[in-house]
């Protein structure tokens, strides 16, 4: 019997900067009797080997239309689901659904764009693109003049006209907790601080030690597993200025490198051993 077969996921961009770990994903998949190939999502192929040749997706793109083909149309497996692929890269979803529909802790956020007039706004805020990742296009917005000059930028290089970005209270800065979940497990958990800049991204500089999360980190990342099974992703939880713990954002296709750099951990090959259990569970 042949292996069950598996696509992987990439946008091209992503899989320049992931080549390694994209060989590791492959490599441990071979390893547990599947057989693991890269589609990049800017293929005409992509949507024929969806269709027609998986067995299972496991998705690093953070695009929905693959997984939504997948896992609705032809019913096989997606890694991460896609609905969670599809809520936790959009960051006002997440804010809609797990703050305003669960009441999950997070900072108060309004989507600002040209077509959508806002309230009265408490300066200062932190603006950041809806579908940003890894800190970039996060800017301190310190008053009015300041949330004008970031608008017109960023209307610039967005073209459409009601292409929004976030404005989000600001919380403690410079200071996160990225806590990975494998398997709806706590896998790891990293803090992440930084002297410098307000965002503590390890991409941008941030210093990162490993930390053994606390009760109220583990209840809260419980809570968030229970609204949505996180197979392999980052919550990222942020420290409110009056205390207690609030969701950051959830990273669909987190980054590895902190766990590589900090850990002995192999996220890629407990990943594919994750998923080949899973794939033997459901038959």
């Amino acid at each position: 019997m042949s292996p069950p077969n598996g696509i992987l996921l990439y946008t091209p961009e992503d899989a320049k900067r992931n080549r390694w770990f994209i060989e590791q994903l492959c490599t441990y998949a071979e390893s547990e009797n599947l057989s693991l190939r890269l589609c990049l999502t800017d293929s005409p192929k992509t949507h024929k080997l969806v269709m027609q040749d998986a067995d299972f997706i496991v998705n690093r793109s953070r695009s929905y239309i693959h997984s939504s083909v997948a896992q609705n149309v032809r019913h096989i497996p997606c890694f991460n689901s896609a609905e969670v692929t599809g809520i936790t890269n959009s960051k006002y979803l997440t804010y809609c659904v797990l703050h305003g529909e669960h009441g999950i802790p997070m900072a108060k956020t309004w989507q600002f764009s040209r077509s959508n007039p806002q309230p009265e706004l408490p300066f200062p805020l932190v603006a950041k693109p809806a579908d940003g990742h890894g800190g970039e296009g996060v800017a301190w917005i310190a008053d009015r003049a300041a949330l004008e000059q970031y608008a017109a930028a960023f209307d610039a290089a967005h073209p459409e006209p009601t292409y929004p970005f976030l404005l989000q209270e600001p919380v403690v800065t410079g200071w996160d907790v990225r806590i990975y979940m494998l398997g709806g497990e706590i896998y790891a958990a990293v803090l992440r601080t930084s002297d410098s800049d307000f965002r503590s991204n390890f991409s941008l500089g941030g210093h990162a030690e490993v930390i053994e999360p606390d009760a109220d980190m583990h209840a809260l990342v419980s809570r968030v597993q229970q609204i949505m099974p996180l197979d392999f992703a980052g919550v990222d939880l942020l420290r409110h200025p009056d205390g207690g713990y609030v969701l950051g954002e959830i990273e669909d296709a987190v980054g590895c490198r902190m766990l590589y750099q900090l850990t002995e951990l192999d996220p890629a090959k407990d990943y594919m051993h994750l998923i080949a259990e899973r794939l033997k569970a459901q038959g």
